[in-house]
């Protein structure tokens, strides 16, 4: 199906930024709207259980996810980029722009094991480069969003 309505870039930037592993992401490229629900609701309209079984702003979402479901006419675009992201290849590749090899190689050792991003948010303060690291990060994760969308033939608003 033809790609009819832009699709904010904001707002697929700001689901990559939240990313909540049990939810899912669709773009109704009719209307451009971005739509984040919970595998539970999507379950629910799966099953279809009664919708009385659910308070109210969840119902809506379950018949959101119901015309997911039902969507014959290929209206509903699957948001896979956010399942394909990971900050962590972005941390990579910032240390490398740094520019002294030595500091570099503390800091591959620093996001290493457990608690990498949060001795990495330390670094990067202590550096004071944490400024420099979100701009790189936003810059980063626009451009992703922006490729995948040139991919899907989706018109994206700025």
């Amino acid at each position: 199906m033809k790609r009819k309505a832009a699709v904010k870039l904001d707002d697929l930037i700001t689901v990559i930024e939240i990313q909540m592993d049990d939810t899912l992401t669709y773009i109704n490229t009719q209307t451009g709207e971005v739509i984040t629900l919970s595998r539970d609701e999507m379950s629910a309209a799966e099953e279809e259980e009664p919708l009385e079984n659910y308070p109210d702003w969840q119902r809506e979402n379950i018949e959101q996810a119901i015309k997911v479901i039902e969507d014959e006419y290929e209206v509903y675009l699957e948001f896979t980029l956010r399942n394909e992201f990971h900050e962590y290849e972005i941390v990579e590749e910032f240390i490398k722009t740094l520019a002294i090899a030595e500091v570099r190689e503390k800091w591959f050792g620093a996001i290493q094991g457990r608690g990498a991003f949060r001795r990495f948010k330390e670094v990067i303060i202590e550096h004071d480069v944490d400024k420099q690291w979100y701009e790189f990060k936003e810059k980063k994760v626009k451009e992703l969003v922006v490729e995948w969308c040139k991919e899907k033939e989706l018109v994206i608003i700025e």
